[in-house]
């Protein structure tokens, strides 16, 4: 870049990893960086981060991105943040420390409570509110099991003398040192605390859930401004312009501003996101969630589906077969060139769209002697591509049409044998990102927009890019077909399996 040139940085605190770039005013990424941010499990379902790790991450990224830009802090327009959402962070407000681990949205504490309120009828309340099925995933009922769990944090929190927040609050008020206690629509929406048609946080909600929360963060327009950084972290104060959340900023990134374009990310979990519009769109069904994309003068809204384990399934499944990663596992898919009789259900966590059945646990079915490491890797492959084609059938049956193509991105989207096989198993043309940080890009765009670095969305349309399209071999979707019509029984067979015992 130019001595002197500005530019704009965009956040993406992750699943699994922190990462920061900076466009310039071309859209072109002129410089980034990225630090792993590990997840603990210390019980069956249970999943932790450390909230210090992702502020360090952060700003370390910062400082490596300033440096590696040679661009000065006063020459940043603007800082977007772009976030995991529904994890819970809980800290100290004097000292700035957090009181416990955060709770990551894959986390099942809080199915107990799940269950007990549907079983008191709630189900259609809460859904009709916030959009969300009562699942332990949203916040909401995270908070819950903190405060029947632990009482000490539970009584400081209904004393004001604690924070909450999910993770765009909680770095938005590290990093310009308390100064903002804020959110935004779109991961206000994912706490199943806040009207999503009233635009507002709910009274009947807390009431509804048994919370006092006396203090709860201001919800702000996704581009109306957070305050800026403390000038000690950078040198000079950054404005942070924007926030989001990160599937939201992945929409944005691939530029689905309009009604109906929609888009996959495959990370730690695979995510369907449809723009739905910017009216308040009626229950789509067949456990789709409705949901808020950004609000920029008006809000967007969305459709969502999710896959609980996608990159995460891999990784697990090479671990156990001394494969290492994800990207290994594909590649021995690809030698094996298919599964045999193998089906993997990979509900480590429970199932999600459109199952919504937290208590189901994975399986590997149709295993005999022969079968090989490669067929079990095929089937592990097969199952997230499966999980996704269940998904956009919900989409396709709620919108009334098949997609005509569909965007993709996320670390696992660079393999060309795991998109040629999802595009066969889809029938439908997939276009991927032409980088691999969409979502810290659609972070940055925002900022952009939000600093007046781009006028609007027709500008910021001109800076979007892509890869090659992937489009279904001829005959393979039919192929695969009869392959999704047993992998769906599979799931039933679980799902059964699963409810005789209680589980």
């Amino acid at each position: 870049m130019r001595p002197g040139e500005e530019i704009v940085l965009g956040i993406d605190q992750g699943t699994t990893n922190s990462k920061v770039v900076a466009l310039d005013r071309g859209g072109k990424v002129v410089g980034s960086a990225s630090r792993p941010i590990p997840a603990l499990t210390p019980a069956d379902g249970w999943v932790e981060q450390d909230p210090e790790r992702m502020v360090r991450n952060v700003i370390e990224c910062i400082r490596e991105v300033l440096d590696k830009t040679a661009c000065p802090a006063d020459r940043v327009v603007g800082l977007g943040i772009a976030n995991q959402t529904e994890t819970l962070v809980i800290w100290d407000p004097k000292t700035g420390t957090p009181a416990i681990p955060a709770i990551v949205w894959q986390c099942r504490r809080g199915t107990a409570e799940a269950k007990a309120l549907r079983e008191r009828g709630h189900f259609d309340a809460v859904k009709q509110r916030t959009g969300l099925d009562l699942d332990p995933t949203f916040t909401a009922l995270k908070i819950k099991w903190v405060i029947g769990n632990l009482p000490g944090i539970g009584a400081a929190l209904a004393a004001g003398e604690l924070l909450l927040g999910t993770v765009d609050t909680w770095l938005i008020w590290r990093l310009t040192g308390g100064a903002v206690y804020a959110t935004e629509p779109g991961n206000a929406s994912r706490t199943m605390l806040f009207d999503i048609d009233r635009l507002q946080w709910s009274g009947e909600l807390l009431e509804l859930f048994g919370l006092t929360l006396p203090r709860l963060a201001e919800c702000r327009g996704s581009g109306d401004g957070f305050g800026a950084t403390d000038p000690q972290l950078f040198g000079k104060a950054i404005p942070i312009t924007a926030a989001l959340g990160d599937q939201q900023a992945s929409l944005f990134g691939h530029g689905c501003f309009d009604k109906g374009e929609l888009k996959v990310t495959y990370g730690t979990g695979a995510f369907v996101w449809v723009n739905a519009g910017s009216q308040a769109q009626a229950n789509p069904g067949e456990g789709l969630i409705r949901t808020i994309a950004w609000h920029v003068g008006t809000p967007t809204y969305a459709w969502e589906g999710f896959v609980m384990h996608a990159g995460s399934a891999l990784d697990w499944v090479g671990e156990r077969l001394g494969l290492g990663g994800g990207v290994e596992v594909v590649r021995e898919a690809a030698a094996a060139g298919g599964s045999g009789s193998a089906i993997m259900v990979p509900a480590f966590q429970g199932l999600a769209t459109p199952w919504w059945d937290p208590g189901v646990r994975a399986a590997f079915l149709g295993l005999s002697a022969a079968t090989t490491r490669g067929q079990l890797a095929h089937a592990a492959v097969e199952s997230l591509c499966y999980q996704v084609r269940a998904v956009l059938d919900a989409v396709e049956r709620a919108v009334g049409h098949k997609p005509p193509m569909v965007w993709v991105d996320g670390g696992i989207s660079r393999s060309d044998y795991l998109m040629q096989l999802q595009a066969d198993i889809l029938a439908t043309p997939l276009v991927p990102a032409a980088s691999d940080l969409t979502t810290p890009i659609g972070s940055a765009m925002l900022a952009g927009w939000g600093g007046g670095f781009w006028a609007g969305l027709a500008e910021l349309r001109r800076l979007i890019h892509s890869g090659e399209t992937v489009r279904p071999a001829p005959g393979a979707p039919d192929r695969w077909q009869q392959g999704y019509i047993e992998w769906r029984r599979a799931v039933e067979t679980v799902m059964a399996f699963h409810a005789q015992r209680g589980l």
